[in-house]
């Protein structure tokens, strides 16, 4: 008998499926990739314990020292061809450093940890027929937030070794398993890995709890700040209380129930904070969820603004603005605002609505659809109420405020047809960016001392808003009778020549790299488009005398302009600057601004050298204003030229790149590449242009 004719004798009527430690890989690392997020699932298996605390341990000085030290090393070792580059983002460090979950729950015995806890995709609310009946914890009193069975695997994401101690009520000992990430990777079925347990005998039978030992942290997993995780927390349980549950980390109570919101929609609502809200879906009925809209005194970074769903006290999607129309009047406000909103009957059905990692809510069902666009609905009621709020506390602010005073009284001394709507602008522009912004105080005088949409609309995008603020700012100045949005879309426009040659100059760059000769055309083309640098550099010159005359002695002092030392042929004069722009408000006598800029040619990357040039430029301006003028004068420095390759090897344009990963948002010397120049004017500009047009064809279509 052949080998194939035996083999045929001893086919099997039936197979066993096999899972392998590759899916563990896929349901543990990949889901759970921050620490952050691991301990969500370790809070919420405590909550579902009937725990009445939970107390996590992070000695976080220790884990930001241990990455650093094997980062280090593990970059070393790919610099020297031993390691491939991503590996360095998994290093794990030192298995004697630990973070400790802790509850005190009913905990587990020997036999509920093998049959309930290791038991992958048990159905935890799964009575014996199979049917989700047992929505409850063990006490009855609350309904229980596990459902898939996975959150087991959560501890994966963040460590190669989870180690669980667990003990009843009742017993006197402790289970203790160790579960190490090996399992992840085998290529056998999982089912056959004995996981090691042992047991700590003599504790006291009332004793009860579960202890999570989350150990070989992987350094890529817990780069986040102590503030950071807390907040994670914080926003996952949302509502509940800490009397009922507490959760501590570092000692510190976490109370996510606390907010401290200007504004809060609607205004009638239940003792608990919350409103009422119902909506029909055909063939389901009415589903009720509760919520309220808040705005927080200061805009909100873009990933915490809108609605938070939760179900059981649990974070089931969001911070979203789901379906909120970008275009709608006043969605700017959209900047403050947090919604919550508790959907409870989409967790306490057979059906399950929210996604695996509980990021997002299945849109892909009729019942979320709808609930989506009816929290988009409530956030949009809730938007006006808040710009009323905004428009009101705008104008008590330029009452209290000395700079809203005097702005205020100028816009009393405009011709009677401007004066209603500039003071409309000036209150809309204050509820925008708030009156004692650097933004409102640089702008508002200008625009005010303006009043044409060319000049104001030049001075606006030097805030690098997005194209709907701008389109927005430009409805407002539309009310002003005598402004026109032809004359910006002109400007703009015309502009669109300025950043060709600019773009060609540093492609040319790119095309001569290490030759001289080029400096001066884009010394040139920026002298005479000082926008390309910064929009509101347009205006540079004023017609103030006392101020051209300070402007001129600084000019002589610095050596710059017709003041200049003599070439010697093509050899750069180093004791000057390229360029000085002077701006100052005419309206407020100041405070004066200078402008210091150095250029470099786009052919030559820039170095530290050219840098401290730089600043000693501006060294001598701030001495020599000290003792010759009694103007506040703010100085600022621009660095301009072709930045340094990013594999560059030289320590002088190292030494630059350095400091330019690490400039601030208002650095005293800001270092552009030509490229970021080029990028920025087309952002300012073209994207403006087409704000307007859009709102232009809008109109037109409304028409």
């Amino acid at each position: 008998m052949n080998e194939h004719s035996a083999d045929a004798e001893q086919r099997p009527s039936d197979f066993n499926m096999q899972i392998q430690g590759g899916m563990l890989e896929a349901l543990g690392i990949n889901m759970y990739t921050t620490l952050g997020r691991c301990l969500v699932e370790f809070v919420a298996n405590a909550y579902d314990s009937d725990a009445t605390k939970v107390d996590i341990s992070i000695p976080i000085d220790k884990i930001d020292e241990a990455r650093k030290s094997v980062r280090a090393s593990a970059k070393r070792e790919v610099a020297a061809g031993k390691r491939d580059r991503f590996t360095v983002l998994l290093e794990a460090l030192p298995t004697d450093i630990s973070v400790i979950i802790e509850d005190d729950g009913h905990g587990m015995s020997w036999r509920e940890i093998g049959e309930k806890y290791l038991p992958l995709n048990r159905k935890r609310r799964a009575d014996s027929d199979g049917n989700e009946t047992l929505r409850k914890s063990e006490s009855g009193r609350r309904f229980v937030m596990g459902r898939k069975g996975l959150g087991k695997l959560a501890g994966f994401g963040a460590a190669e070794i989870v180690a669980v101690t667990s003990k009843r009520s009742g017993e006197s000992f402790s289970t203790n398993i160790e579960m190490r990430d090996e399992i992840l990777k085998v290529s056998k079925n999982i089912a056959d890995v004995p996981i090691p347990a042992t047991y700590k005998d003599d504790l006291p039978e009332g004793d009860h709890g579960t202890t999570i030992t989350l150990s070989g942290l992987k350094s890529d997993a817990v780069k986040e700040s102590i503030g950071t995780l807390k907040n994670t927390i914080a926003e996952a349980f949302y509502g509940i209380r800490p009397e009922e549950f507490a959760i501590h980390v570092n000692g510190e109570l976490i109370d996510a129930t606390s907010n401290e919101f200007v504004v809060v929609y609607p205004s009638g609502r239940e003792p608990d904070g919350f409103a009422n809200h119902t909506f029909s879906i055909e063939d389901v009925g009415e589903i009720s969820i509760k919520y309220f809209v808040g705005f927080r005194a200061k805009s909100l970074p873009a990933r915490k603004r809108g609605a938070r769903i939760y179900c059981n006290n649990r974070l089931a999607a969001g911070p979203s603005l789901f379906h909120l129309p970008t275009g709608m009047h006043s969605f700017h406000s959209s900047d403050y605002m947090e919604c919550v909103v508790e959907a409870d009957e989409l967790d306490r059905s057979n059906v399950d609505f929210v996604t695996t990692n509980r990021s997002q809510l299945r849109e892909d069902t009729e019942v979320v659809r709808q609930l989506l666009t009816e929290i988009s609905e409530l956030m949009k009621m809730a938007i006006p109420v808040h710009a009323k709020y905004r428009e009101t506390k705008a104008e008590e602010d330029l009452e209290s405020d000395k700079v809203g005073r005097l702005l205020t009284a100028i816009v009393a001394g405009l011709p009677k047809k401007t004066r209603r709507n500039a003071r409309r602008l000036l209150t809309t522009l204050a509820a925008e960016f708030g009156v004692e912004s650097e933004d409102f105080q640089d702008l508002a005088p200008v625009i005010l001392n303006s009043l044409n949409a060319t000049e104001v609309l030049v001075n606006l995008v030097h805030l690098r808003t997005n194209p709907e603020t701008i389109s927005k700012v430009a409805e407002h100045l539309r009310e002003l009778g005598e402004i026109e949005r032809d004359d910006a879309l002109k400007l703009f426009r015309a502009r669109r020549n300025g950043i060709a040659a600019l773009q060609s100059l540093w492609e040319k760059g790119e095309d001569e790299w290490g030759k001289k000769g080029i400096e001066a055309e884009l010394h040139e083309l920026l002298k005479n488009n000082p926008w390309l640098i910064r929009p509101e550099l347009s205006n540079y010159l004023t017609s103030d005398e006392d101020l051209n005359k300070v402007v001129t002695k600084v000019a002589r002092h610095l050596s710059v302009d017709k003041f200049s030392k003599i070439m010697d042929g093509n050899k750069d004069d180093e004791t000057r600057p390229d360029l000085v722009f002077v701006m100052s408000d005419p309206i407020l006598q100041g405070p004066f601004v200078l402008n210091v800029v150095e250029l470099k040619s786009p052919t030559i990357p820039l170095t530290i050298d050219h840098y401290r040039q730089l600043q000693d430029y501006l060294f001598k301006i701030n001495e020599w204003t000290d003792n010759n003028l009694s103007h506040v004068v703010s100085i600022r420095g621009f660095l301009i030229g072709t930045m340094p390759r990013a594999n560059a090897s030289a320590a002088k344009q190292k030494q630059l790149l350095d400091i330019f990963k690490n400039q601030g948002a208002q650095p005293e010397i800001r270092i552009i590449g030509l490229n970021e120049l080029v990028n920025d004017a087309r952002a300012v500009h073209i994207e403006a242009i087409r704000a307007l047009e859009a709102r232009e064809t809008e109109e037109e279509y409304e028409e």
